[in-house]
């Protein structure tokens, strides 16, 4: 019998390669068209890539199914078995890599990183050319300071800057192709999946998305959202409410609960699930960074919502 319709194994460990890339971290344009290339150039790498979103479904998604109190899919459960067979066959490099972004999606991160901070509140460092900067918990930057650059990247997670003034050249951050640039200033950014937020404590930033023509200026109390390679609207910023993480309190207000799960996630172990159109609510108030679980108590009961602990390291927000 022909097994020309499926895909081969170098088919589905590229696309396992590809799947890797794309979970750690964005592409950038060049590798976004590489991938988009390899998946349009043959039907069989677009399905060894379908077959790898089931796959990753299948064992990222076990909390939707019990929130939702239904069976897997035959068709899943096809397409895991014969995965599960293929992944005995290949072992090594493909079982390797998706065992390691089950056990931390973040490897990829990791591994491009200069410095990842753990758990604690704050993570202070000092720059080679003696910034400061206060990482949050599970962030991760990459740096290269010499004669022509002073250039940080935010793989991740949140990070105030106290950049020191009157050193040459510029100071710039790059995360995923946006930038913000400074002289001498303390600000604040936070990178929550496709969005960046920017907030100016002292002095004046620079901020041009990969996508903009020119930059906007923000200074003292305004902040920026950048989105989809996009500046937004500046808008007035409330510091104190912004630089409370550092002291272990999560302030906001009317904020997508997504984004409020995504920030309190960086303080556990556990994987936090949030189901459906929950993660859109907005919300309002102060939540202890130290204080998971309670926090995640606090926000159920605003939103009349429940918690699901049922499985080992993770928490499902319904």
């Amino acid at each position: 019998m022909s097994h020309n319709h499926l895909p081969s194994e170098e088919q589905r460990e590229a696309a396992a390669l590809w799947f890797a890339k794309r979970t750690g971290s964005a592409l950038s344009p060049v590798e976004e068209l590489e991938f988009e290339t390899w998946l349009n150039e043959n039907r069989l790498n677009r399905l060894a890539w379908d077959e790898m979103r089931v796959l990753w479904a299948h064992l990222e998604q076990p909390a939707e199914r019990i929130a939702q109190a239904t069976p897997p899919r035959s068709g899943l459960t096809q397409y895991f078995s014969r995965w599960h067979s293929w992944l005995k066959l290949t072992g090594g490099l493909v079982a390797t890599t998706l065992i390691v972004l089950i056990i931390n999606p973040h490897f990829i991160n990791d591994i491009q990183a200069d410095i990842v901070s753990g758990r604690e509140i704050v993570t202070p460092v000092i720059l080679p050319d003696g910034s400061r900067v206060q990482l949050a918990a599970n962030t991760a930057i990459a740096f290269e300071f010499n004669q022509r650059q002073r250039h940080v990247r935010l793989l991740r997670g949140e990070a105030f800057f106290e950049v020191t003034p009157g050193s040459a050249p510029d100071f710039s951050i790059d995360i995923d192709g946006d930038t913000v640039r400074v002289i001498g200033t303390h600000f604040n950014v936070d990178r929550i999946a496709d969005k960046t937020t920017v907030l100016v404590s002292e002095g004046i930033v620079s901020v041009q998305g990969a996508q903009d023509t020119a930059p906007e200026k923000i200074t003292q109390g305004q902040e920026i959202t950048l989105a989809s390679g996009t500046a937004g609207a500046i808008r007035s910023g409330n510091i104190d409410s912004s630089m409370a993480w550092m002291s272990g309190r999560l302030v906001v207000d009317q904020t997508p609960v997504g984004d409020v799960i995504a920030t309190l996630a960086r303080h556990t172990s556990a994987k936090l699930y949030v189901r459906g159109k929950l993660k859109e609510q907005m919300i309002s108030g102060t939540f202890s960074l130290e204080d998971i679980d309670g926090s995640l108590e606090t926000i159920a009961a605003a939103l009349n919502a429940k918690i699901n602990r049922n499985i080992p390291f993770l928490t499902i927000l319904y």
